[in-house]
């Protein structure tokens, strides 16, 4: 459980640096380019079927103007993942498309079950709805923040925060071990895969340099690996 919570908050702060690093990325791009007198509008424009290949865009001709668009907002979010690069051009819709189309194991099915009575539980005493008798405003606030707590926990399968939570409260916790232990290796797993993927953008690569050097190495890189060009410092 304890690797289970570092991890998360290890991912959050990955993806963090992954997105906030695009902006960063970008700019540093196009400067590097005008440093080489390099026309970015006309690379991409070369390079568009390339782009579009590497970014799994739609090539649909019906699609041109949204895929026009698709191309300049891929400017400013610039990553790499699993070798190829990828722009996430709604990266909140994709995410939510791929939990609606994810169907959970019988396992996964029990222990969120488990839980979701436990989140019951804690809500009887948290929910708003209970606090008409607590007189202290600090009190009722702090209250009701745990409950969005909890409410957010479940819906992420944080379960870790309900356990912590229920704990607080003397409340009972599900006794089924095997099956969380088999849930949590495998959330385990996936999160561990999560920050190998966010550590291997460019994004997050471009962060962690230290000189210019560094950052002109990453940009070279990331336009050899996108447009198959060989860029030397001396260009």
């Amino acid at each position: 459980m304890n690797e289970l919570k570092y991890l998360h908050e290890e991912n959050e702060f990955v993806q963090s640096i992954v997105k906030e690093g695009g902006s960063e990325f970008h700019t540093y791009y196009v400067e590097f380019c005008e440093k080489i007198d390099l026309d970015i509008d006309e690379l991409n424009e070369k390079n568009a079927d390339r782009i579009r290949k590497a970014y799994g865009l739609d090539n649909n001709p019906q699609n041109i103007e949204q895929t026009t668009k698709e191309l300049e907002d891929m400017r400013n979010q610039i990553a790499k993942y699993n070798g190829t690069p990828v722009y996430s051009v709604d990266s909140e819709q994709e995410e939510e498309t791929k939990v609606s189309e994810y169907e959970m194991t019988q396992d996964e099915k029990e222990v969120h079950e488990s839980f979701n009575k436990l989140f019951r539980k804690i809500a009887m005493e948290l929910h708003p709805d209970k606090l008409s008798q607590v007189k202290n405003e600090s009190e009722k606030k702090e209250k009701i923040s745990k409950f969005n707590i909890a409410r957010t926990a479940l819906d992420k399968k944080r379960y870790f925060v309900l356990l912590d939570l229920a704990n607080e409260f003397n409340i009972r916790t599900p006794k089924n071990y095997r099956q969380q232990i088999r849930w949590m290796k495998r959330e385990i797993k996936e999160l561990s895969a999560s920050i190998e993927r966010g550590k291997s953008t460019y994004n997050y690569l471009f962060s962690e340099c230290e000189s210019d050097e560094e950052r002109d190495s990453v940009i070279i890189k990331f336009m050899r690996h996108l447009f198959g060009i060989n860029i030397t410092k001396n260009t």
